[in-house]
């Protein structure tokens, strides 16, 4: 019993003995594993707690298997279920180690891939670097050659600094005598200020005394004026000698009768010579109702001529009636004119207008046209640059005028260019119609009717025949234009 216990005994410690020598094995080829798994593991920072969570977890392990071997008889089960333990977090081990390899080549990989980019980059700064320090030579040379200037320009600064400090000492000496001149103006300018002062209160008194003066020598000339007046026709007499009765009494040449008009004593031959002086001194008034301007005796009939109201004859030929200028448009529209207010003729643009020979409202016949005198009922009106104008077709002693007359005087008249034309009033014929055409300047209103019709387009009986016949219906166009000079 004792030999089979001591031999059961050996079989267990050399069962136990090859366990061990196995665990061993293991265990060694374990450590290998371990020892290679350590050494990535290190190279992975990211991984490090995890590692050293193994490293004591096995070490635990190895102070247990230690513990296992003096005790193995009597933790035998114990050890085997240890064993098994071991191997399982063994496995368990080599999977997250295989884990953590494949994690390890994943990053390797983006390690290499950054360090790549990286290297791109520093590739990039290096090109960039060796072309900042060409730059950098390229402007120490610019430098070196700019020194240069630099030290002359600082040579040139000193003398520019040097002269400057000359001018402010110079300019502060001119700036006292300006100072001192300007105060000296400034005394000036008080005295003149108080001469100009008193001027002015003496110029206020000379007005006042010109004013004076005037009203005084208005006051004179209208007593004087009242005196020479014409006591018939109470207008002052324009030219001497003025008639005078025996008691002083004035009468103009064209009133005097035998007898003084105001005490009714003979007259007799008595002139009045201060009548006459009195006559070329005094201003005039204005011969035509509506103007009230006063002139000097040498000025009076160069204005009449001119006035705004002088008395002009209705250019309309069948009209006798006599109106101031300034009234004719008012005149013209009471039965002489067709337009109510004047036709406005935009610049540079040729009007035309359709004449027929109408009397009391039909249209010409044969019969008419062989009239020696015949006139249209109503003329036109037109205004260019603010002056008016007006065209009136008539036929007289077998002759067709078309006279243009300017509502103005001869003067304003020669500053226009005028052309007329009568034409066949068939547009489709006009390239090759009959034509008759005037140009010159316009008629002033001032003239007499039988000038009027000579101051424009003149054509025959035997003219406007064959535009009648050209139009098929005895009628005419007749077109003007009108520019300034």
């Amino acid at each position: 019993m004792g030999h089979k216990k001591k031999f059961g005994a050996s079989k267990i410690e050399c069962l136990q003995f090859e366990d061990r020598m196995m665990f061993e094995e293991e265990l060694e080829i374990l450590r290998t594993v371990i020892e290679d798994q350590k050494t990535h593991i290190e190279a992975l920072e990211e991984d490090k707690q995890e590692v050293t969570a193994l490293r004591i977890e096995i070490y635990e392990k190895e102070e247990k298997f230690k513990a296992l071997q003096l005790n193995t008889d009597e933790n035998k089960f114990k050890f085997d279920e240890d064993l098994k333990a071991m191997k399982t977090i063994t496995y368990n081990l080599n999977k997250e180690i295989e884990a953590f390899k494949s994690k390890a080549g994943d990053d390797h990989t983006k390690h290499e891939i950054s360090v790549q980019n990286m290297e791109k980059v520093i590739e990039k700064e290096r090109q960039k670097v060796a072309n900042l320090e060409s730059k950098i030579e390229e402007e120490k040379k610019k430098f070196t050659k700019k020194d240069g200037d630099l030290k002359a320009l600082i040579i040139v600064s000193d003398l520019q600094t040097k002269r400057i400090r000359t001018l402010e000492s110079e300019a502060g000496k001119d700036l006292k005598k300006h100072e001192a001149s300007v105060q000296n103006l400034r005394k000036v300018i008080e005295n003149d200020k108080k001469e100009a002062k008193h001027w002015e209160s003496k110029i206020k008194e000379e007005k006042m005394r010109v004013k004076e003066s005037r009203d005084k020598h208005k006051h004179l000339v209208d007593q004087l004026r009242d005196k020479i007046e014409c006591p018939v026709c109470l207008e002052v007499p324009r030219f001497g000698p003025v008639p005078v009765c025996p008691n002083g009494h004035l009468v103009c040449q064209k009133c005097k009768s035998e007898l003084c008009p105001t005490c009714r004593v003979r007259m007799g031959p008595g002139k009045s010579l201060l009548a006459g002086t009195v006559i070329e001194n005094i201003d005039h008034r204005c011969m035509f109702n509506d103007c009230e301007e006063y002139f000097p005796l040498d000025k009076i009939d160069a204005h009449a001529k001119v006035c705004d109201h002088r008395t002009v004859k209705c250019p309309h030929c069948s009209c006798a009636e006599k109106v101031a200028l300034s009234k004719l448009l008012d005149h013209l529209k009471l039965g002489c004119s067709y337009d109510e207010a004047p036709i406005k003729v935009a610049r540079s643009l040729q009007l035309q207008r359709e004449f027929r020979p109408i009397t009391d409202g039909y249209t010409l016949g044969n019969k008419d046209t062989e009239k020696k005198n015949l006139s249209w009922k109503l003329l036109r009106t037109y205004v260019f640059d603010d002056v008016i104008f007006s065209i009136f077709p008539l036929k007289q002693n077998g002759h067709f005028y078309f006279p243009f007359v300017m509502f103005s005087s001869g003067a304003e008249c020669s500053k226009y260019e005028i052309e007329v034309t009568v034409e066949d009033n068939h547009l489709a014929s006009r390239n090759s119609g009959v034509r008759f055409r005037y140009a010159g300047v316009p008629c002033s209103i001032d003239e007499d009717k039988e000038t009027r019709k000579h101051f424009g387009l003149t054509v025959d009986s035997s003219g406007m025949d064959q535009i009648f016949k050209k139009s098929g219906m005895n009628g005419f166009s007749l077109s003007f234009s009108i520019k300034k000079r």
